[in-house]
């Protein structure tokens, strides 16, 4: 048995959106998603001081390579989920690194009372980016 897409077939035709509403939509989704990552990437690096203090106190190795990498990373992914470009290996990417950040520096499930309150929140936003990542990486990539 097959999940059918999530689309509204079945509701009248008022209801229903004009195709070119929905590519605009559709479009504006992947380019706000992409100016995320995009302005998170730019923003390390006009922080570079800051954001390496969040590296280190995170423990990861190389600290300096884990950050050049992360901006390099949410750079080019976000460039590309804004032009459209590679837009799947980028999502995947993009959303794989944020699980990965979200679990190691938002563990909210180490903290208690407000604190833990404090990391659940972000933690779930980030779990919300990952889903909208998934969501974007089955757009179809843009014509040439």
């Amino acid at each position: 048995m097959t999940t059918p897409d999530l689309e509204y077939t079945h509701a009248p035709a008022a209801a229903r959106a004009a195709p070119g509403v929905d590519r605009a939509v559709r479009t504006a989704g992947r380019v706000l998603v992409g100016v995320l990552f995009l302005w998170a990437g730019i923003d390390k690096v006009l922080g570079w001081q800051g954001a390496l203090q969040e590296v280190v106190a995170g423990g990861l190795p190389a600290p300096t390579v884990m950050l050049a990498s992360t901006v390099l990373l949410q750079v080019a992914g976000g460039a590309a989920i804004v032009t459209g470009r590679l837009l799947r290996p980028s999502c995947w990417a993009l959303a794989g690194f944020t699980a990965l950040a979200t679990v190691l520096y938002h563990g909210f499930w180490h903290a208690a009372g407000a604190a833990r309150h404090a990391e659940l929140i972000p933690f779930m936003e980030h779990v919300c980016i990952v889903g909208g990542l998934l969501v974007v990486s089955t757009l179809e990539p843009r014509r040439h």
